[in-house]
């Protein structure tokens, strides 16, 4: 316990040193966070680079109005129960002093679930800290519902865990209960679907290739083996239509449409498209970009990994040397390009012999990994959100806070940590970190300047 204790009070001060750095650069922002009123008013249209508010506008519409928008309804009516605001400056300030508690409350949440989840608690402090010191952190803090739904999401992770010693019928009314709430806070009800049904399917797919044969009795033991994963599954998705059909049938009877959030999207140039530019430039920050690849990579790697151990086979790749090569993920198209021209380059100069390439050296926890519910779940879950927003938006707006805003992008990159032993795969870690504190300061001095945060 006083581990945890330690490590919350490191990291929460890592994360005010750079809210207060931030602030000694731009004083509006420190104004801008401890006042109850509004400072400065919103920039006339057609200006739309600046805003004061933000998404905090439409939140507190709801809280003041109860009205139906494609915000979802539960952090706003939260807002509304505890404080009862009279105005947008009243509930904004409420919105933040909240979302604040939230965040210095649920970093020892999620420190104890990480450690329970990865067994590993040096690892453990780096990914809490990397999620804290993440430019989108600063959602946790004012006022979005980031930090409700990380803390709620914290629980959730806690509660689908197999050695998390729950009755299954404790287990299975928790996540009903957790996702219904989740449900009416987010937007989830496509995300937790699709993550659930690739996660589940990916074990199955897993153990057909460890099955000697496929008849009827194998399947049956698999069936078994992961019937509480089914179950919760199958749970999950009963309550994430629950959830969304609340509010759907209050915007039915508030604007007599049932999907009228969805329809809102609309608004923000939300339509199916192939914009294949995106792949190259966010048109958005750049964050966003990082937010599109990131967890496409960790699936990729992961079912290699898990591949080629299943199948027993040697896995080789080009190593960089020099940790300077680091930089390239802050541009992954260009990372995967180098490393496909590398690996084939080297590959054929060594002419068959793999002595110009690296072994890659894994543990026997692939196969581990093959069978862990939560890690597939948690990997999925950002990679539907960055297929979603790649094919329906002509930029990527806002995509990078889905990923990196919320904690499951960050469990399944430790559960894939895991299977590289020894720490010095961990110095990409801690420079990945390094970038990211210095860009959570930009964001608090942009935030001081009403600029679009993400």
């Amino acid at each position: 316990m006083l581990r945890i204790v330690n490590s919350s009070l490191l990291i929460c001060s890592a994360f005010i040193f750079c809210a207060a750095l931030g602030m000694l650069i731009n004083p509006d922002a420190f104004h801008k966070f401890f006042s109850p009123v509004q400072l400065v008013p919103d920039p006339p249209l057609p200006e739309t680079s600046r805003s004061y508010y933000w998404d905090l506008q439409g939140y507190a519409d709801i809280a003041l109005s109860n009205t139906c928008l494609a915000f979802y309804p539960l952090w706003p009516l939260l807002i509304r129960f505890l404080f009862h605001p009279q105005n947008v400056e009243q509930t904004a300030h409420y919105f933040l002093v909240v979302s604040t508690v939230i965040f210095l409350l649920s970093t020892p949440l999620l420190i104890l679930v990480f450690t329970k989840s990865l067994n590993h608690k040096y690892l453990t402090l780096l990914l809490v800290m990397a999620f804290s010191l993440s430019p989108m952190a600063i959602f946790r803090v004012i006022g979005y519902t980031e930090s409700l739904f990380s803390a709620l999401s914290a629980i959730f992770i806690w509660v689908c865990l197999r050695q998390t010693n729950l009755n299954q019928i404790v287990r299975l009314t928790l996540v009903f209960i957790l996702t219904l709430i989740m449900g009416l806070t987010r937007p989830i009800l496509i995300p937790f679907v699709f993550s659930s049904a690739a996660a589940i399917g990916t074990i199955f797919y897993f153990e057909s290739l460890k099955l000697e044969t496929h008849n009827w009795r194998d399947w049956r033991t698999v069936i078994n083996k992961y019937s509480q994963e089914i179950k919760i599954t199958l749970t999950l998705w009963v309550s994430s239509f629950l959830g969304y059909s609340i509010y759907g049938l209050f915007c039915w009877q508030a604007r007599g449409d049932f999907f009228a959030p969805f329809k809102d999207q609309k608004d923000w140039g939300t339509k199916l498209g192939l914009h294949l530019e995106l792949l190259l430039f966010p048109k958005s920050q750049f964050f966003d970009l990082l937010g599109l690849y990131f967890p496409l990579i960790v699936l990729f790697v992961a079912f290699i990994l898990v591949y080629f151990k299943i199948k027993d086979i040697n896995l080789v790749i080009w190593q960089p040397k020099s940790t300077l090569w680091n930089l390239l993920f802050l541009y992954p198209p260009l990372l995967i390009l180098t490393h496909i021209f590398n690996w084939f380059y080297l590959k054929s100069k060594s002419q068959g012999k793999d002595n110009s390439l690296k072994k890659v050296i894994t543990s026997d926890y692939p196969i581990t990994l093959s069978s862990n519910y939560v890690f597939w779940f948690c990997v999925y879950f950002p990679v539907i959100h960055s297929l979603i927003i790649f094919f329906t938006r002509d930029r990527l707006y806002s995509l990078g806070r889905y990923i990196f805003g919320v904690p499951f992008f960050f469990i399944a990159l430790g559960y894939l940590f895991c299977c590289i032993p020894g720490k010095k795969a961990y110095q990409t870690l801690w420079w990945l970190i390094g970038i990211s504190g210095f860009a959570l300061v930009e964001q608090w001095v942009n935030y001081g300047h009403n600029k679009w945060l993400g």
